[in-house]
């Protein structure tokens, strides 16, 4: 298979998140800055570079270990709408547009950074538009530091990964000093790990299909849901020159949030999760039914029997769970009906459309952190997925139009419900990653 590294393979066990801001606009100083980046990047991966030594079983010395090869090492660069426009208190409103299908278009706009020319700002980068619970998004929006939106956003985001934590932060020191003479401004640098259990720290398996068995079975149309080009028309009303820059196609948008976890609450006898016949279950029930799988063995729970399903090709089986579990939510299952207020409708109609057209390829990791002055422990997600269209195909039609829609399936999400207190958003950003480069990281861009 011919895979990029960092969307199409598995997820290593350790990520370092490191967001930028370039405090000037020339174009000169970006291009050096970016081909800085790219040269520690040739350096730090090169096919031959080795890392340890791979032994047989008998002991004996086999062959050196590869710090790509064998143990991940990558990093993938993504450019924020910060990068072509600049802040958000400096950029214009963002044009509304409607996550349910058919949404509109989006108004091609022109960058005002860098010196770009010839080239529009990527169509569906745009400042973050989802909810879990509305009072706290809103409160982070208008709070004294500036508002949560405008802090988390940043020019440039570096996701780099390895099978080996040492190889990640030697990758970063590498190009922290390579960067140095520019003066960029460190937004924020984040760990994330996966557990080496495969669950998360619910205690549940992490068994979402993740287009995984479309990547090795059927590539052209995994590859259509998260590249570009955008298929156009995707669903009526979309005219097929509404698309992105074909310089762009082999680009792909990649999301970025942080929710925390209480998992005091998650773990509580009080933990509760209701189905929309009002009916409600606490504890290890309640849990059952956020999730939508058993948590010893990782199956999915009939809805219809309370027996456990086998596993099915990219997950079908999912369709079968219980309504206001997480998996069939975060899914969407079947075709589905839609209601109104939700545009394109009017209070009263309701509408059909294939679900299966919503799809992202999520590649997120847990954190851990501690305090320093209280030595309290702070659990989490970083949720990082990947799509050709952010609003209306992909996330942000998920998290507003399906989890934080209660009805959709009739029913609020289990994990995402504000009234059980378990998942608090924190940050969240949208950024274009390039097609692979030949030259530095964003040459598509000034070439």
């Amino acid at each position: 298979m011919n895979l990029r590294a960092g969307i199409d393979t598995h997820p290593p066990d350790f990520f370092l998140l490191v967001k930028l801001n370039l405090p000037f606009d020339g174009k000169d100083e970006v291009v050096n800055l970016l081909q800085a980046i790219g040269k520690v990047e040739h350096e730090k991966t090169d096919p031959a570079r080795a890392h340890g030594t791979v032994y047989c079983d008998d002991g004996t010395k086999l062959r050196p270990q590869l710090a790509v090869a064998d143990l991940g090492l990558n990093l993938l660069v993504g450019f924020g709408l910060r990068f072509f426009l600049g802040p958000l208190e400096q950029r214009e409103k963002d044009a509304g547009i409607p996550n349910f299908p058919p949404g509109g278009t989006f108004a091609p706009r022109v960058p005002s950074r860098f010196g770009i020319a010839g080239r529009n700002v990527p169509l569906y980068l745009r400042t973050m538009n989802v909810f879990s619970d509305p009072a706290h998004v809103k409160k982070r929006l208008t709070d004294a530091n500036g508002g949560w939106l405008s802090r988390c956003e940043s020019d440039l985001f570096l996701v780099i990964e390895s099978n080996n934590r040492f190889l990640t932060i030697d990758f970063w020191d590498a190009i922290r000093k390579a960067i140095e003479p520019f003066k960029v401004t460190l937004v924020s640098i984040q760990e994330a790990f996966n557990r080496g259990d495969k669950r998360d720290h619910t205690g549940y398996h992490d068994g979402t299909g993740n287009l995984q068995d479309k990547i090795v079975s059927d590539p052209q149309w995994y590859r259509s849901k998260i590249y570009l080009p955008h298929p156009a028309p995707a669903y009526p009303g979309e005219p097929d020159w509404a698309r992105d820059d074909p310089r762009y196609d082999g680009g792909t948008y990649l999301v970025h949030r942080k929710f925390v976890e209480h998992l005091d609450r998650w773990h509580s006898d009080n933990f509760t999760v209701r189905d929309h016949y009002g009916k409600s279950f606490h504890g290890h029930d309640a849990r059952q039914h956020a999730v939508g799988r058993d948590r010893e063995t990782g199956h999915v729970i009939s809805r219809f029997h309370g027996k456990l399903l086998s596993r099915e090709a990219d997950a079908t089986e999912v369709n079968l769970a219980y309504n206001e579990s997480h998996v069939l939510k975060a899914r969407g299952g079947m075709t589905a009906p839609f209601s109104a207020p939700f545009p394109p409708l009017k209070e009263g109609e309701s509408n059909v459309f294939n679900t299966q057209d919503i799809r992202i390829r999520r590649r997120g990791a847990n954190f851990c952190e501690i305090e320093p002055d209280t030595g309290r422990v702070v659990y989490g997600l970083h949720f990082m997925c990947f799509q050709n269209n952010i609003q209306q195909t992909g996330f942000e039609f998920i998290q507003n139009i399906w989890l934080d829609n209660p009805l959709f399936r009739r029913s609020q999400d289990g994990l995402f419900d504000p009234q059980s207190g378990f998942i608090e958003p924190m940050e969240g950003c949208y950024y274009f990653v390039p097609p692979e480069y030949r030259n530095y990281p964003g040459d598509v861009f000034f070439e």
